[in-house]
């Protein structure tokens, strides 16, 4: 009987210590800038830090490289070593469990270090760039108070130390720091006006943008205009107005700022086949900046494209593929994902769609390169799809006649317009941006046609919930629908 006893207990003792591994976080908070004024100003910083950095800065760091997109890889572990311990990150609770005690940073000043473990440097680049730009986006234009940089040391040192499950990639290196802020100064120029000049600061929020960020397969053939083509290719790989180790320096980051990708970037669409340039003639000097394209070659290649790569969506309005000369250059297939979730998000700013299609093989690189008629060292690593979204298709098992949408205005309280086909009962749930319910009510049988719903902006307990983006999901019967309201107080 004691024997039991004790064993009981000795459970107990094991629950209790499990969950006092799992550390919460902070929601999620939205903050007013731009993707393109992040991308503009954005630059990385390897020391200087101090590790006094906000839990808030990493909650976002790390729902944002949650929310990057999955190019297949089986698996997606987001690990973060701290002063006290390595954590495993859950994204589905928005959670931080000890995956190894102790201080195992590379940087004995950063105030922490996240590093991703997938299958492919491609995937991998997605989301550090997503949680790249997530610090930058609590920089003001008055200066910044953190600052990062993704360093293979790092990454070489946390496969040795935090003992991951699977291969770390790459490693993101965070720390407290002053330095420059944001700034919407343009330096993307063209020399030949073959590309207008990109904006270099939005109205968009990057967290709302992000919050609803998602790959589209299905286009409607409509060509874009070079406006939005010019500004996909700046968001991706365009220059910008800082000047790492005396380079103009990019979007993107990029190993000790050799920018592997230059001359590498092909545009197609109705009218050719185009090389894009962030260089002046002829192309190389990588302290010089140019915004423009040159072609390759003519005739629209869209549909040659897609039946060399049927995996990609047909129909797209126009596709982007990066190339390098060696696949097996990890830093260049990285910088490829840096890229490609930078063109994913200025498409969706846009209003058109996206979609990353990677890895490809060595049998679709070799037919893409013949149907653009690429030079024989040009080796396809991502092609990126864009365009606008077939509209009028009905999601399978969906009355068309049920839809919910937020209503207009971002004040208290937020009001929701719904449509029934038919009477039923029908229930909210709100949530926040890490997925974590928020308040939940009941409305009365109702009937078919047109009703609104408010919510006044309070959790099940009555409390303020913060300001910020939150997703609203109605349930009526065997159906659930969902939108993405905001507020501010």
């Amino acid at each position: 009987m004691k024997q039991a006893i004790f064993s009981s207990l000795l459970l107990v003792a094991l629950s209790v210590s499990a969950l006092a591994q799992v550390e919460s976080l902070p929601a999620p908070v939205v903050n007013p800038n731009s993707f393109e004024i992040i991308a503009n100003s954005r630059y990385s910083t390897h020391s200087g830090f101090t590790s006094s950095l906000s839990s808030q800065v990493l909650s976002n760091v790390l729902w944002a490289m949650s929310r990057a997109p999955s190019l297949g890889s089986s698996y997606r572990e987001i690990y973060v070593a701290t002063p006290t311990n390595v954590y495993l990150y859950d994204p589905a609770s928005h959670t931080m469990s000890v995956h190894r005690s102790g201080n195992r940073r590379y940087s004995s000043s950063s105030a922490f270090e996240v590093g991703i473990a997938v299958q492919r440097n491609e995937e991998a680049g997605l989301a550090v760039q997503a949680g790249l730009l997530a610090g930058c986006a609590f920089w003001t234009r008055s200066g910044a108070t953190n600052a990062s940089c993704p360093m293979a040391y790092a990454a070489n040192h946390a496969n040795s130390n935090w003992n991951p499950r699977h291969q770390i990639l790459m490693v993101n290196v965070y720390g407290a720091r002053t330095a420059t802020g944001l700034t919407d100064s343009c330096v993307a120029r063209s020399s030949d006006s073959t590309l207008p000049r990109p904006v270099t600061n939005g109205s968009d929020s990057f967290e709302v943008v992000l919050a609803d960020l998602g790959q589209d397969t299905l286009f409607d053939g409509t060509s874009l205009p070079l406006a939005d083509l010019s500004q996909i290719l700046w968001a991706g790989y365009g220059v910008t107005p800082h000047m790492p180790m005396s380079r103009r320096g990019l979007t993107v980051p990029s190993a000790v700022a050799n920018y592997y990708l230059t001359q590498h970037i092909y545009l197609v669409n109705d009218s050719g086949v185009f090389r894009y340039h962030n260089r002046l003639p002829p192309g190389t000097n990588l302290a010089t900046s140019d915004h423009r394209i040159q072609l390759v070659t003519a005739g629209d290649r869209r549909d040659s494209l897609w039946a060399a790569c049927p995996r990609l969506p047909k129909a797209a309005g126009a596709y982007v593929v990066i190339c390098y000369s060696d696949t097996t250059t990890a830093w260049a297939l990285i910088e490829t994902g840096f890229v490609a979730f930078q063109y994913l998000l200025q498409a969706r700013i846009l209003g058109l769609g996206g979609c990353v299609t990677a890895p490809l093989g060595p049998v679709e690189r070799a037919a893409i390169r013949s149907a653009l008629g690429l030079g024989s060292v040009e080796y396809p690593i991502v092609v990126f799809s864009t365009g606008q979204v077939l509209t009028g298709v009905q999601e399978q098992g969906f009355d068309p006649g049920t839809w919910l949408r937020a209503g207009s205005g971002i004040g208290l309280p937020v009001r929701m317009e719904y449509r029934l086909s038919r009477s039923d009962a029908v229930s909210f749930t709100v949530l926040d941006m890490a997925g974590r319910v928020v308040a939940r009510w009941q409305e009365v049988q109702v009937g078919p046609g047109q009703h609104v719903a408010e919510w006044n902006g309070t959790d099940a307990n009555g409390r303020p919930v913060p300001a910020g983006v939150y997703v609203c999901r109605m349930t009526s019967g065997e159906e659930s629908r969902q939108c993405r309201v905001a507020f501010v107080r």
